[in-house]
């Protein structure tokens, strides 16, 4: 851990590689009293709090003087709506600060026009720590040759924000993918614009090994070997508290309680959270109503795999199942 950290985290910043359990960091992190933004589908119980002084400061930071001057004649529904567009707007140019992959995600026009654009613009200086507090930043990547060089050094001088990253069993992550894909999840399929162009590739195929076949050959799939090699800077950074889906998941999803309660406590410690323990929480991480939850076990890929799956996923992940400790 960075020495420049002390106390409680006011603002982290969660790696969750794609369906590698991102709902139990995110339970974890709703229960510790920490807002939730990002690649995660927020509840009004989960999305961040903003009081007054806060909205008050997004709104300087968005806003030009005649649009702050003109809010401030408005009454306070107003107010509302346009410090929430400001927090919005905000937290989309942070995306593309961090190297978020918005174009093909959401399209070019959201970070090109409107009030997104003009947050970019006039905030491009700020730092990090400007940000609203007890927020949770939540990405399924982070590519560091794409990231902002100056949140960079702002993190290395202040070991803030927290940093959190979580993985689990590429096979796995394939597996859970297609899955979700193809509609077997609770709530179906997120708004990233690329996800549904496979979801409908994949149900044009008849059976799950046809779609696993395919899934372990395409180059332009989503979790490739690539996006974890690209994030092994986060495995070994000393100042990046890691964790994995083996370790959260617990006993309702084929792991060890013993596990689990650790990894949560050593993430807890990481955050500086005094007022909670492992034995507090643990009980609400595994959530069967989570957006994306299908089945969350450990190991689902040992029996959905054909003999060819297996080749396959060996040429494809073999150096990463190593490199992760999973070979």
């Amino acid at each position: 851990m960075n020495g420049s950290q002390n106390g409680r985290a006011e603002r982290v910043i969660v790696i969750s590689i794609m369906k590698s359990g991102t709902h139990l960091i995110k339970e974890l992190m709703t229960a510790l009293g920490y807002g939730v933004y990002g690649n995660v589908r927020a509840t009004p119980k989960s999305k961040p709090v903003l009081d007054s002084d806060t909205r008050w400061r997004l709104a300087a930071m968005v806003y030009d003087d005649d649009q702050l001057a003109s809010i401030k004649s408005q009454p306070e529904s107003v107010f509302i709506d346009a410090t929430d567009r400001a927090w919005e707007a905000l937290a989309w140019s942070w995306q593309a600060r961090l190297g978020m992959p918005l174009t093909p995600m959401y399209g070019t026009e959201l970070i090109n026009t409107g009030l997104v654009s003009q947050a970019y613009r006039r905030t491009a200086g700020s730092r990090f720590a400007e940000t609203p507090a007890r927020v949770c930043w939540m990405f399924h990547e982070f590519d560091i040759r794409k990231i902002d060089g100056a949140f960079l050094r702002e993190w290395m001088e202040t070991g803030e924000p927290r940093i959190i990253f979580n993985y689990r069993d590429p096979r796995d992550t394939m597996l859970s993918l297609v899955n979700y894909l193809c509609g077997r999840t609770r709530e179906g399929i997120s708004s990233v614009n690329y996800l549904p162009v496979f979801g409908r590739l994949l149900l044009a195929k008849q059976t799950l090994e046809e779609r696993l076949t395919y899934a372990l050959l395409d180059d332009s799939f989503p979790c490739q070997a690539s996006e974890f090699k690209s994030m092994l800077w986060l495995l070994h950074h000393p100042d990046v508290c890691n964790t994995s889906f083996e370790e959260l998941v617990g006993p309702n999803g084929g792991g060890c309680a013993e596990s689990q309660v650790r990894a949560t406590q050593r993430l807890i410690d990481f955050l500086g959270v005094t007022d909670y323990s492992a034995e507090e929480v643990v009980g609400r991480l595994f959530n069967r109503d989570a957006f994306s939850f299908f089945q969350g076990q450990i190991g689902g890929w040992r029996e959905a795999f054909t003999d060819e799956h297996r080749r396959l996923a060996d040429d494809r992940f073999s150096e990463v199942l190593s490199l992760y400790g999973y070979a």
